[in-house]
C-alpha cells in the first residue's frame, strides 16, 4: 500500500493544462484530482535547484514563474508546486512567510535517504532519523523557503498491526 501523499492540509488549483510544454519539451501530465500545496515564493530559482538537482525530484511543470515537482516517477507520487508573487493573475495571495509548514514525504527507507542527502551540503538536513510515536521513522530537511520536508517510512510494527486489523 502506498503511503499518503502528504500531511499538508492546504490545496492548490491546477494552473496548467496536462502535457504542458516548455521550450518545446513535453513534461509530465498533471493529475487534476490530486491535492498538491502551492507555495508562493520569490526564491523560485533556488527552489528549482533544490528540488530538481539536490533532491532529484521530477518536474511535472517547469516554467519561468511556476514549478511543480513530483517525489518519484509514479503519477500518484506526492507533489508540491511553487510560483512567483504576482503570477496568479486575479487570484492574488500573500507570499509564504517561511514558517509553520512541514510536508511529510514517503520514502522506502528514511535511514538510506538520510545517508544519501547528508552527503549533499545543499540538502540542509536538519535532523537525524528517529522513530515517532505515530509509527513512522523520519528525518527532516529544510528547503530554501523554510519548508521542512519530513522524509518518512512506516515502522514494521505499525504495518503488521494494521494488517492484523
Amino acid at each position: 500500500m502506498h503511503a499518503p501523499d502528504t500531511t499538508v492540509s492546504v490545496g492548490a488549483i491546477g494552473l496548467l493544462t496536462p502535457g504542458c510544454q516548455q521550450g518545446g519539451r513535453m513534461l509530465h501530465a498533471m493529475n487534476p484530482s490530486k491535492l498538491f500545496p502551492l507555495i508562493i515564493t520569490d526564491k523560485l530559482d533556488e527552489t528549482r535547484a533544490y528540488y530538481l538537482e539536490t533532491l532529484g525530484c521530477q518536474a511535472t511543470h517547469d516554467l519561468p514563474e511556476y514549478l511543480q515537482v513530483r517525489f518519484g516517477a509514479a503519477p500518484e507520487a506526492p507533489e508540491l508546486a511553487f510560483c512567483t508573487p504576482g503570477s496568479m493573475g486575479a487570484m492574488q495571495h500573500g507570499q509564504f512567510s517561511g514558517e509553520g509548514l512541514i510536508v511529510s514525504v514517503p520514502t522506502r527507507d528514511a535511514d538510506a535517504r538520510h545517508g544519501e542527502l547528508s552527503k549533499k551540503k545543499k540538502a540542509a538536513v536538519i535532523s537525524e532519523p528517529s522513530d515517532k510515536p505515530w509509527g513512522w521513522r523520519s528525518f527532516a530537511t529544510q528547503d530554501p523557503n523554510g519548508i521542512w520536508l519530513d522524509f518518512f517510512h512506516e515502522l514494521e510494527q505499525t504495518r503488521s498491526a494494521d494488517a492484523a486489523g
